[in-house]
């Protein structure tokens, strides 16, 4: 073996042992950024948030992303959403009852707790690229149109109850189809027992923006969240959410003028709704009526079992605090008494006869806590090998409703101290304040009637209502619906029992738009910064592609948080911008900036532009000359070709650490020798750029390795004399 093989094999080496270990992968294709663990937990180790999120940490719910700031000397971690999310799972076997935690766990005094070795072990995460553009800005020719543009792949067993559990989670670019992530789950019973009387739980710790909360309390923490937050529950799609009061518009005056003008991120910091949705689950293995030890009294019994004598989900909908420990759980999935009987027939009024036998919300705890929320379903009985198949949402919008959703009503919104109207209220907006009977103040704000939407809502998309409306339409294929109307009406109830185990995406029901360019960055001179892709990209095409692009726009800010301003646009084919293959746009600045910020966007023949996809950030004061960063994305590993090359006697090397971590930068010659290392020390979450000066090699091919931690990337260089 050449000594560059074996420095290949002993690169891989850690990555193998690795995956046996707690790892994840970030979904960041979308406006909606998560992270996936291979234990079971999404997006972190549950805690109340009294420990915040350090910077570098990976996102949790994090929309929209990128929102790590520094303002007046205070850190804000940004715009996540969650506390922590997984999945609770518990059964019998012969040998008794058992209880699995994958995540969403914390003690009674809401500090996170160990998930791995406890109740998972964890097996692998994977994530795949789909994006019809490769790095290079060529067309990727295994792009698959019917898939996601991003897919990440997890698998555990569970301790004890020994349930192997795999979850594929999804992510798109597409406006209007870029605020949800889907989560599709198999249940595998791993064991030469039959599992009976099990139960599933989907659980997320819901917080509407840390960057809200740091800024209005000075931290995030589940004990503010409540104060000032509501969990609903929107019956009609199976959407269980949480939203703030009003909004918190900022108090500063001078910020909330800035950030709510036109192409910034909007003077609300608190104006997500975020929730998450069951878009099927598995009715096959649901155990029929006599073949359960769960104690069903005899009001119930009357009507939580269906035409086929199983019991109608969901079998559980719960709101609590963040103290989540076993004690307090374990009767959510616990067989000896149901936690929260069903809805009844004079329940029927407010619900609908639809809802009468599923568990019936407890709408007084959405108020009291709203923090988190769990989705149950069971009993099931699952023989050895058999395999239960559910999917699941993750969605957010800019508000729970839109100006004319107030004539619909949803569960929740008021305190716990009312049954008025069985709980059910007009959905607020950020269009017009709502006034409760039973609330002190409005719910809702007029904002959006004087201010327009922040740059990162698309105007066909706005609401978490919209979004799970589309998310339903990705699943399942069929026309877009909006699930709503009155009390009782079926034509517009959305049933997960009866959508398909897997997503059918790729449906001619959805049109992409032209994807953006991958674009190259070079910093000519001080003052100008040119941005280039190549041409022949433009050739893509796709069954489901809407129309071709017809021009560019090149959007630039000195902050992250916007005003993002468009400094350039030209059409497809225009001479002016053409060099040689590529495109080149050269923007050249009149003013000294400390930091600059560029997407660039296509726009196809109807209109409709591409997701933002291609953020690149640039700093005056550590940019180098030559490449200055080529679609960095904080949230990866990432190194660069570096600039120039070939080269003499030195090149700049680019490379992005998403989070605090040792990484290396090795230079080697053909031989396998280490010539030079660039870096070899611990780096804070950011961009980096290093010199390499061969001055002292000779002429030839070298190849400089970057990793760090579970990442691995090399590249060759030429040093021409």
């Amino acid at each position: 073996m050449r000594v560059v093989d074996f420095l290949f094999v002993l690169l891989l080496i850690p990555t193998i042992l690795y995956s046996q270990s707690r790892a994840y992968e970030v979904h960041q294709r979308g406006m909606l950024h998560e992270t996936i663990f291979n234990t079971g937990e999404i997006g972190r180790a549950m805690d109340g948030g009294q420990n915040g999120i350090p910077n570098g940490y990976p996102p949790s719910m994090e929309w929209p992303p990128n929102q790590h700031l520094i303002l007046a000397g205070n850190e804000y971690s940004g715009q996540h959403n969650s506390l922590g999310g997984g999945v609770w799972v518990a059964a019998t076997k012969d040998t008794g009852r058992y209880y699995s935690y994958c995540g969403a766990l914390s003690t009674s005094q809401a500090q996170s707790r160990t998930i791995e070795g406890v109740y998972s072990r964890p097996i692998s995460v994977v994530r795949t690229e789909n994006y019809p553009i490769l790095a290079d800005g060529s067309i990727n020719p295994a792009y698959d149109p019917n898939e996601a543009e991003e897919i990440i792949v997890s698998k555990w067993n569970t301790v004890d109850s020994n349930f192997r559990i795999t979850r594929t989670s999804r992510a798109w670019s597409s406006p209007g189809y870029n605020n949800f992530i889907i989560f599709e789950y198999e249940f595998a019973n791993n064991t030469t027992d039959t599992l009976k009387d099990a139960f599933i739980t989907f659980t997320n710790a819901l917080s509407p923006s840390s960057f809200g909360y740091e800024r209005a309390f000075n931290r995030w923490y589940e004990q503010d969240i409540r104060k000032r937050s509501f969990a609903r529950l929107d019956t009609k799609r199976y959407l269980s959410y949480v939203h703030d009061w009003n909004g918190k518009p900022d108090t500063v005056k001078s910020l909330f003028d800035t950030w709510s003008a036109a192409g910034c991120r909007g003077g609300l910091n608190s104006p997500q709704a975020v929730g998450v949705m069951m878009l099927h689950y598995d009715y096959a293995h649901l155990v029929t009526k006599g073949n359960t030890k769960l104690t069903v009294t005899t009001a119930q019994d009357s009507v939580v079992w269906d035409a086929n004598n199983k019991m109608k989900q969901p079998y559980l909908l719960r709101y609590e605090n963040g103290n989540c420990d076993e004690s307090k759980v374990q009767p959510w999935i616990d067989i000896t008494a149901r936690k929260t009987g069903p809805a009844v027939f004079a329940d029927s009024a407010y619900y609908g006869s639809y809802w009468v036998g599923r568990v019936k919300p407890n709408f007084k705890n959405g108020w009291s806590m709203p923090v988190v929320h769990g989705y149950g379903y069971g009993p099931y009985i699952l023989a050895p090998g058999e395999t239960a198949k559910f999917s699941v949402a993750e969605v957010v919008g800019y508000g729970p409703g839109v100006a004319g959703d107030s004539i619909y009503s949803d569960l929740g919104g008021s305190t716990n101290t009312s049954e008025t109207g069985g709980g059910m209220h007009p959905v607020p907006s950020w269009y017009k304040a709502l006034s409760y009977s039973d609330v002190s103040s409005p719910i809702g704000s007029d904002y959006l009637q004087t201010h327009s939407l922040p740059y990162y809502v698309d105007s066909s998309a706005i609401s978490i209502r919209d979004n799970a409306d589309r998310c339903i339409q990705m699943y399942t294929g069929t026309p877009l619906l909006k699930h709503d109307g009155p009390v009782g009406d079926m034509t517009t109830q959305f049933e997960p029992k009866n959508t398909p185990e897997h997503g059918v995406y790729g449906s001619p029901s959805i049109q992409l738009p032209f994807p953006s360019p991958v674009y190259a960055m070079n910093r000519l001179d001080p003052y100008t910064f040119c941005l280039s892709w190549p041409k022949k990209f433009e050739t893509f095409s796709a069954p489901n592609l809407r129309a071709p692009v017809h021009h560019y726009l090149i959007y630039r800010s000195p902050a992250i948080l916007g005003p993002w301003a468009v400094v350039g646009s030209f059409q497809k084919g225009d001479i002016r911008f053409m060099r040689d293959s590529l495109y080149a746009y050269n923007d050249t600045l009149n003013t000294d900036f400390t930091d600059l910020y560029y997407y660039v966007v296509s726009v196809d023949s109807t209109g409709q532009k591409s997701g933002f996809t291609n953020l690149a950030h640039v700093n005056f004061n550590t940019t180098p000359m030559g490449i200055a960063s080529k679609n960095i994305n904080k949230d990866s590993y990432s190194i660069s070709q570096n600039y120039p090359n070939p080269f003499n006697p030195s090149t700049i090397i680019s490379y992005s650490v998403p989070k605090e971590s040792k990484v290396e930068l090795r230079v080697f010659n053909l031989l396998g020798q280490e010539v030079r290392t660039l870096v070899d020390e611990v780096k804070q979450k950011g961009s980096y750029s290093v010199e390499f000066n061969a001055s002292s090699l000779p002429s030839g091919i070298y190849i400089y390795k970057f990793s760090g931690e579970e990442f691995s990337s090399s590249k060759k260089m030429v040093v021409l004399k």
